[in-house]
């Protein structure tokens, strides 16, 4: 017999499947489906840790050829409360004996896993191992391309704040390391969708050529784009990417674009403050506001990424319609 908990679920999905196999994109979500995300997601919440039978029987990879805290963390609690068996591969795996990613992809999918997500140092390796493998890819951050379930779980974070089912009207200032953020790439997609103004602000340094392609306004006072702003956005200076290289110093970019209690006091009375993690205190954000400030929803973030995730891990391991994707061995 079915628990309320999970009734509820499955009262919440109502027969609906999402419209993509893999998730290498946002742009391979369709309003239907974060629709569909968003209203799942919003109950998995609510349930917080219950564990659900919905996934048992099935498996999920985590692939993670970068270093990564939340988002491989968040991915495999999800899928251990939907009752999936789990395992991780890492740097440590064969790659670094010379094997290709595409290798080690089939051999796991050769295990009959129902999910792949992947992250990579490279961009589009996801979307390359999709073409390739039976299994759901996922993509957990692909070089500095995107990192499409951030992007989804940063829009539930919004949606939920201001209400409603869009963003118009709403202005959206990202600061920080634009040029490195695959965080960005996805947000640059989205945004515009759910009817968003996007702004930027950051050294010039920092600001990828043609940006304005995304329909974004460029700032280079963060204090001006500041004004009038419902969402403050912050991103870290990515040194792994070699990112420390184009400003002078870390001292130097914390003065001129880090987020204070007297920045944030520039935006929008109602603004809100965001980071996707890992947060550097006092560099991109000051230490006080992090998680203290009633402004900050930068653990709430954290907390729709499992909610995100696991749906995600749901709806594409237990597809109702019983469509099978298409691949091609290569």
């Amino acid at each position: 017999m079915i628990v309320d908990v999970e009734a509820d679920l499955i009262d919440a999905r109502a027969g609906r499947d999402v419209g993509f196999f893999d998730l290498v994109s946002v742009d391979a979500v369709t309003p239907e489906d974060s629709e569909l995300i968003f209203d799942v997601a919003r109950k998995f919440r609510q349930h917080g840790a219950y564990k659900f039978p919905f996934n048992k029987g099935r498996m999920s990879v985590n692939a993670f050829f970068e270093t990564s805290t939340r988002t491989m963390s968040s991915f495999d609690l999800s899928a251990k409360q939907l009752s999936m068996d789990t395992a991780a591969v890492g740097s440590n795996s064969s790659t670094s004996k010379g094997e290709t990613y595409l290798d080690t992809a089939e051999v796991l999918d050769s295990y009959n896993i129902s999910t792949l997500v992947v992250r990579s140092r490279e961009a589009g390796v996801a979307e390359m191992l999709s073409r390739h493998v039976r299994c759901s890819v996922v993509n957990a951050g692909d070089g500095w391309h995107e990192h499409p379930t951030q992007a989804l779980l940063d829009m539930l974070t919004m949606l939920d704040h201001f209400g409603g089912k869009d963003l118009t009207g709403k202005v959206v200032l990202i600061v920080g390391d634009i040029m490195h953020s695959r965080v960005f790439g996805s947000l640059a997609r989205i945004l515009p969708k759910l009817g968003a103004a996007l702004r930027v602000a950051a050294p010039e340094t920092f600001i990828p050529a043609c940006v304005e392609n995304f329909g974004v306004d460029v700032f280079f006072d963060v204090e001006k784009a500041l004004s009038g702003a419902d969402v403050v956005y912050a991103l870290r200076v990515q040194e792994e990417r070699g990112a420390a290289g184009f400003v002078p110093s870390l001292r130097e970019y914390s003065k001129m674009f880090g987020i204070s209690k007297k920045r944030l006091d520039m935006a929008h009375p109602k603004a809100i403050l965001m980071h996707p993690g890992p947060v550097r205190r006092d560099i991109d954000v000051h230490s006080a506001l992090v998680s203290v400030d009633e402004r900050s929803h930068i653990l709430r973030q954290v907390e729709n990424g499992m909610a995100i995730r696991k749906t995600l891990l749901w709806l594409l391991s237990d597809r109702l319609d019983k469509r099978v994707k298409e691949f091609k061995r290569k």
